[in-house]
């Protein structure tokens, strides 16, 4: 495959937006049948509720996104040639999981909108917002369970234990702008990047694959997930809520260390890390043009670039003991796309 080059800025590099529709498209047709099953598994999960919980049920079905982890789950499936049932309810388990992180995200960050609507909690409360992604969380529960598979089973919850602490790290450092590096790795690792590793592994331990494959599957969705979220830290900076249907800015209105900012703080001399700190205690999502221009200075938004290139270079070469094919060649190119993310 042709080496990617980043452009200057993946937000706003011309046609980004038409190029990642394509993009996703053209993944998606090589399971479609197996993502209609997954839509109609998730539509059937969240119809059984109390007529009580049909507003907000329907309001949190409108998250749709991209159903990223579904799609990673599928195509996993594909590369071992599992056709089982099982494969269809851990798909829409990892949605499920990625949901109620959503809504939980979304109280933890004090969003007003997420996918173009208005987030949870801002229309029913905080409360009843940490229950529905409690809610969601136990679906997937059951969803696993119903696989038959005790290690799979076992591994889900350990999937939800991870993603929790990981958002748990995060927000006890929240307002630690000289966070390090590392801790920094290690809070995204769990809150990120567990869940897409999980998406290909699990499929790995459900189709019996060798332990070999599933440490591979494993290091893929795991690379790919940190790549993943550092070019989430570029948007949060960089984007536009426009296209990305949320609410940006937000890290830095909640004291969230991102990529970009340790690697400013850590390259600056005493003064201007004197000027970056004043900086960030008063920045938010109305003035983020006035950090970028520093963090730009200090070559740091390239930085995170990079080292998510580098993410995606080791999520590509975990992939090269599996079978080869279309759905693998898939799986490839959804890495590169964790780099040029407009949302």
């Amino acid at each position: 495959m042709v080496a990617i080059t980043l452009p200057a800025s993946p937000v706003t590099r011309p046609g980004a937006r038409a190029v990642m529709i394509q993009d996703s498209l053209d993944l998606k047709n090589l399971v479609a049948a197996d993502l209609e099953l997954v839509e109609l598994a998730i539509a059937k999960v969240l119809g059984q509720r109390p007529p009580r919980l049909t507003g907000i049920i329907d309001h949190v079905s409108e998250y749709r996104g991209k159903r990223f982890r579904p799609l990673l789950a599928l195509l996993t499936a594909r590369v071992l040639g599992c056709d089982s049932p099982g494969r269809v309810d851990l798909a829409v388990a990892m949605e499920m999981m990625h949901t109620a992180s959503l809504v939980h995200d979304d109280i933890l960050d004090n969003a007003e909108t997420r996918r173009h609507i208005p987030t949870v909690h801002s229309r029913w409360g905080s409360q009843s917002a940490v229950l529905l992604g409690d809610y969601l969380f136990s679906h997937a529960f059951v969803l696993a369970a119903r696989v038959g598979d005790t290690q799979v089973t076992l591994e889900v919850a350990e999937t939800a234990r991870k993603v929790c602490e990981g958002e748990l790290k995060q927000n006890l450092e929240a307002g630690n702008w000289l966070l390090p590096e590392t801790d920094y790795l290690d809070i995204i690792e769990g809150k990120t990047a567990e869940l897409m590793a999980a998406s290909c592994r699990l499929m790995g331990v459900h189709a019996r694959a060798s332990d070999a494959q599933c440490a591979a599957l494993d290091a893929y969705g795991r690379s790919l997930g940190m790549a993943f979220q550092m070019a989430d830290d570029l948007l949060d900076l960089e984007g536009d809520e426009n296209t990305t249907g949320k609410s940006l800015g937000t890290d830095l209105e909640q004291g969230k260390v991102t990529l970009p900012i340790i690697h400013a703080l850590a390259q600056a001399n005493d003064r201007d890390k004197a000027a970056l700190l004043a900086l960030l205690k008063t920045s938010g999502s109305k003035n983020r043009a006035a950090l970028r221009r520093p963090l730009e200075a200090a070559g740091s938004l390239a930085y995170t670039r990079r080292k998510a290139e580098e993410y995606v270079g080791a999520a590509r070469k975990a992939l090269a003991s599996l079978p080869e094919g279309p759905h693998r060649q898939a799986l490839l190119n959804a890495a590169d796309r964790a780099l040029h993310r407009a949302c």
